[in-house]
């Protein structure tokens, strides 16, 4: 049982009890250690997205239409609410604010809509997938679940004009029993344990009805697909509604039809369904997994949904996945906010939303002394809620309404340090507990951000850069640290040299050395040479008065930007893309200080239909600046099976294989080849297996242009 397994919880109103006082647990006297952080900015990782810093607002939070809240989501850098609420939305009916068990509801749609307008964030709608169908069987006339959230769609953008882009089709679906934990309404399934009617299968059938009825009224806007985090519960179980993995099964069926792919992230469970339970040193180390899960997400997308450039959105994210106790309130919970969202941003993700704006107070998690803080009790929410109970004989209560929780400062911090448009790039540090971040904005500015992950230790920080060259004077630095993760402000320290207290975060922006003129804007590419994997790209050349660098492609998905090439002229091969698949793209201009221009004009392609052999190869990689991993899962899309094979593929640039698994790797100049082992080496009609290997390059990484297996071409 995992994460997910009881996100009831953390889907779902919590109403339980109140704070109170206690031994507040404390740093010990600080020690000091020496690190060293560098950053490369002209390492570009990824562009941050209008809809990059999301949160959830709920049906039944009768606080989200103060006044204040609009204000408050605007000063923290919210770009998306999402809405209805977690498992509320799979028993919603939208057109009378009501829920099936609950009945009326705090909040309506045209509440929300007005707080999305007054706040400036997009909205996200999840429609009703679990109990539609019976909601809608009572219409007059009877209409079915699709048709009622086809009616959503036509309120929203056509007769009222919300311009809602994103909507999703259900709530963590898989919760329904088909894997054993039921907590998601879900009138498609029989009762009983592990009922065979409301799988995975069943659901990717009926989203099909909502996506097309959906679209018919409204198609600019993006359909996503309930899935599952890689390595978080469920990924990989079976069941007898589910012969293979909910991935699996909804990515292949629903291939070319995923808007964007949603998943929830809780890193941790309570004490009372996995102890220990919650642990502060824990939760700060948990954002290394989320490469892992971000590239493990991708090659699934390119082996069975058909593009592994499908959107990403973490729809819920929070520190626990259920009985939030006090770490949800404190200041650790604010240190791994900003950490957790740059983990899915700089790896390419739209949009990570935390859960949520209010929520309630919950006694009965893990309040215990090992956690740092003094509350005795829990709340998922940003703000307080105002809300009290009695624990133990004695009355708690929350902050009046409204009032900033420690994890609402750590979003307001993360949103002075990433802006829409901004360029995240390479930054590194020599302490595994200290972890350094780093944007390019627009106007040539660098902001660096240190979090201090360490109870015990400030840390000395010696900072470098690549790509830039900061001007000299002392820097404005914004502080999060105390109980409270207060927000200060102060000039302190060089461009070069910082000290971070324990458990604090410390951002600065730079200004660069000295006036900065970028490239000039260049030329919109056009596009020859196109197959069902490549193509190539070219475009009138830029200037710049301290010298061209290059160039950097990238791939355009909404709000999104991918970088896909990096040549040093004007133009480039893109390759590692799907058949018959749509892509557009547009060109940076970079200097020799790592400025770039603005963006070029787009160009939108569409790949050749697959014409190679009987074999699919899905690609995807982690990739750190100087080096990256590559995941491979190779498919047998024939009628026989394959008893044996060699793969084999070319490398674009300069790529060097340093070591490899599940295969017998080895290169020679820029073509690689893997061999296959004994455990894997037969692989039945339908089958597929994965490989992986580890790389250095420089300059440019971009991904083989076809594969072959066997000698025989891939499709």
């Amino acid at each position: 049982m995992s994460l997910a397994t009881l996100a009831l919880l953390a889907a779902a109103p919590l109403w339980s009890s109140a704070p109170s006082a206690g031994a507040t647990t404390v740093p010990t006297a600080a020690a000091t250690t020496s690190a060293t952080v560098s950053v490369n900015a002209a390492q570009s990782l990824a562009t941050v997205p209008v809809t990059g810093i999301g949160t959830n607002a709920s049906v039944y939070d009768s606080k989200l239409t103060d006044a204040a809240v609009p204000g408050l989501l605007k000063q923290a850098g919210v770009g998306l609410v999402r809405f209805p609420g977690g498992s509320s939305s799979d028993s919603y009916n939208w057109k009378t604010n009501s829920d099936l068990t609950n009945g009326t509801q705090a909040v309506d749609f045209d509440q929300y809509a007005t707080m999305l307008q007054q706040s400036g964030a997009q909205g996200m709608v999840t429609v009703n997938y679990g109990s539609g169908d019976t909601i809608g069987a009572s219409e007059t006339p009877a209409e079915s679940g699709a048709q009622l959230a086809a009616d959503w769609v036509r309120y929203a953008n056509i007769t009222h004009n919300y311009h809602i882009k994103y909507w999703e089709i259900g709530n963590e679906v898989y919760g329904n029993g088909t894997y054993g934990a039921d907590w998601e309404t879900d009138k498609h399934c029989a009762a009983g344990t592990n009922p065979s009617n409301c799988g995975p299968a069943v659901y990717a059938q009926n989203v099909k009805a909502y996506i097309a009825a959906m679209k018919a009224v409204d198609p600019t806007i993006q359909v996503g697909v309930v899935l599952t985090a890689p390595g978080n519960w469920p990924d990989g179980a079976t069941s007898a509604g589910s012969p293979q993995p909910w991935n699996q099964t909804v990515m292949t069926a629903l291939a070319g039809q995923i808007g964007f792919a949603d998943v929830h992230w809780y890193p941790q469970n309570p004490s009372s369904v996995t102890p220990p339970g919650p642990t502060d040193a824990g939760l700060l180390a948990d954002a290394a997994q989320i490469p892992t899960m971000v590239g493990t997400l991708h090659a699934q997308l390119g082996q069975y949904a058909g593009s592994s450039s499908v959107p990403i959105m973490v729809t819920e994210t929070n520190s626990v996945s259920s009985n939030p106790g006090k770490q949800t309130v404190g200041l650790v919970n604010a240190l791994f906010l900003p950490q957790d969202y740059l983990g899915w941003l700089a790896n390419g993700v739209s949009s990570v939303d935390w859960w949520q704006i209010h929520n309630g107070m919950v006694t009965t998690g893990d309040n215990g002394s090992s956690l740092y803080g003094s509350a005795n009790y829990g709340d998922y929410g940003m703000l307080a809620d105002g809300s009290c109970a009695t624990a133990a004989g004695a009355q708690l209560c929350e902050p009046s309404a409204d009032t900033p929780f420690p994890a609402y400062n750590g979003m307001t911090l993360l949103s002075r340090f990433v802006h829409p448009g901004d360029t995240l790039v390479s930054a590194g540090s020599s302490q595994s507990l200290l972890q350094a971040y780093s944007v390019k904005a627009g106007d040539g500015s660098l902001r660096v951000l240190l979090v201090n992950d360490d109870p015990a230790n400030s840390y000395q920080v010696n900072l470098s850069y690549a790509g830039f060259s900061p001007a000299s004077g002392t820097p404005t630095v914004t502080t999060m640290a105390g109980a409270t993760a207060a927000l200060t402000t102060a000039s302190a320290g060089t461009a070069g040299s910082q000290t971070v207290a324990p458990y604090s975060a410390a951002l600065f922006t730079l200004q660069p050395g000295s006036a900065v003129t970028p490239p000039t804007t260049p030329g919109t590419p056009t596009a020859s040479g196109l197959t069902s994997g490549s193509v190539n790209l070219s475009w009138s050349p830029s200037t710049s008065s301290t010298g061209l660098a290059g160039y950097d492609v990238v791939q355009v998905s909404g709000s999104t930007e991918t970088v896909v090439a990096s040549p040093t002229s004007a133009s480039a091969t893109v390759s590692g893309l799907q058949p018959n698949t749509a892509y557009t793209f547009a060109v940076y201009a970079k200097d020799t200080s790592g400025n770039r221009s603005a963006r070029s004009g787009t160009v939108t392609v569409t790949t050749a239909a697959a014409t190679g052999g009987s074999c699919k190869v899905g690609y995807s990689v982690n990739d750190w600046g100087g080096g990256f991993t590559a995941t491979l899962v190779l498919s047998n899309t024939g009628s026989t099976p394959v008893n044996g094979w060699t793969l084999s593929f070319n490398w674009p640039g300069n790529q060097q294989l340093t070591s490899g698994w599940n295969a017998n790797w080895s290169q020679s100049g820029s073509t690689v080849t893997a061999t296959s082992l004994s455990y894997n080496g037969a692989l039945a009609p339908g089958a597929s297996t994965t490989v992986g290997f580890n790389a250095s390059y420089s300059g440019g990484n971009p991904a083989p242009g076809s594969f072959a297996l066997n000698g025989a071409a891939c499709g």
